[in-house]
């Protein structure tokens, strides 16, 4: 039997909801992902936990008398990963913080280097993961803080705006229009349009902004991976719209960034940590070493900004 701590957060959130689609979202995974955690459980415990319905989702006897039992290992496990992370700070200075890829390599080189000179002393580890790991490993006390756009609340944890943010226009630089007004959304489907997966929050909001404004627009194809999406806006396979903290990410491009107007439509950037946990002012200074880097990129994205590769010193 090797049983997991996701497979055990996916039961229990399910049993507490009795909903598959809602614990999905409080766990940040998609339903399919926690159907599938579920069956594996199902399949290794050799029993059925939930009574499944079109409408509904309820626990069987066995799943019943399994739930204190799981809430029990996982409330043990979060307890005994944050004594281990209070007895290796007590033991050496040291922050441990998580990010999607991209915030990881724009991003926090230079707040780490930032952060470096005022506290030589202190360790930083970064970890690049994907949201819901992030997500995971905040909660169970692992990293003591994420950065990214956390787009949805968990009681699990607490969420801090660092910057304000908003969704610009992404395009070739041999493309990009030559007045510097900002364009407007009517304006973004002219192009076709290179997206994230249909999962990701960030794609949700840019498609919910689009259908606003009257005009869907037609995605012809989706990465995974951000840098993927922005080498292939500059190589002329379309455009994007992103979040404005991805400028120095777009630095390392040939693209240009259009402020999108009418409407303004934020996607702020967070630093969420676990609920309950005191912030430390080591973190605290390190948050503010984040916003000090990503401010610049933010603010000057009022007009139209040509990146290219000579740029890439400061991404």
């Amino acid at each position: 039997m090797n049983l997991s701590a996701r497979q055990l957060r996916a039961f229990v959130a399910a049993a507490r909801v009795q909903s598959f689609t809602r614990a999905a979202e409080q766990l940040h995974v998609t339903q399919p992902g926690l159907s599938a955690m579920l069956r594996e459980l199902e399949a290794q415990l050799d029993c059925r936990l939930f009574e499944r319905t079109t409408r509904s989702v309820a626990l069987t006897a066995q799943g019943m008398a399994f739930l204190p039992t799981a809430t029990r290992v996982l409330r043990e496990l979060d307890d005994a990963a944050a004594s281990l992370g209070r007895i290796t700070a007590t033991q050496k200075r040291r922050l441990s913080v998580g990010a999607t890829p991209v915030i990881a390599s724009s991003v926090l080189p230079q707040a780490c280097a930032v952060f470096a000179q005022a506290h030589p002393n202190v360790e930083v580890e970064v970890q690049d993961l994907d949201r819901a790991l992030i997500y995971e490993r905040v909660q169970s006390g692992v990293l003591d803080a994420g950065f990214g756009a956390f787009l949805t609340t968990s009681r699990a944890v607490r969420r801090r705006k660092l910057l304000d943010a908003q969704l610009l226009l992404i395009l070739p630089a041999d493309e990009s229009p030559a007045e510097a007004a900002p364009l407007r959304w009517k304006e973004v489907p002219r192009h076709g349009l290179l997206g994230l997966p249909p999962t990701n929050p960030i794609q949700q909001q840019v498609e919910a902004s689009l259908r606003d404004s009257g005009d869907p627009g037609q995605f012809v194809q989706s990465f995974n991976h951000l840098h993927t999406l922005l080498a292939m806006v500059e190589a002329g396979r379309g455009a994007a719209v992103l979040p404005s903290f991805v400028a120095g990410a777009a630095a390392r491009y040939r693209v240009a960034l259009h402020a999108l107007r009418q409407p303004v439509v934020p996607v702020d950037f967070f630093e969420i940590t676990k609920a309950g946990r005191e912030e430390s002012d080591l973190l605290t200074a390190f948050a503010e070493c984040i916003t000090a880097v990503l401010s610049p990129w933010t603010s000057a994205v009022g007009a139209p900004q040509t990146r290219g590769r000579s740029a890439r010193s400061r991404a």
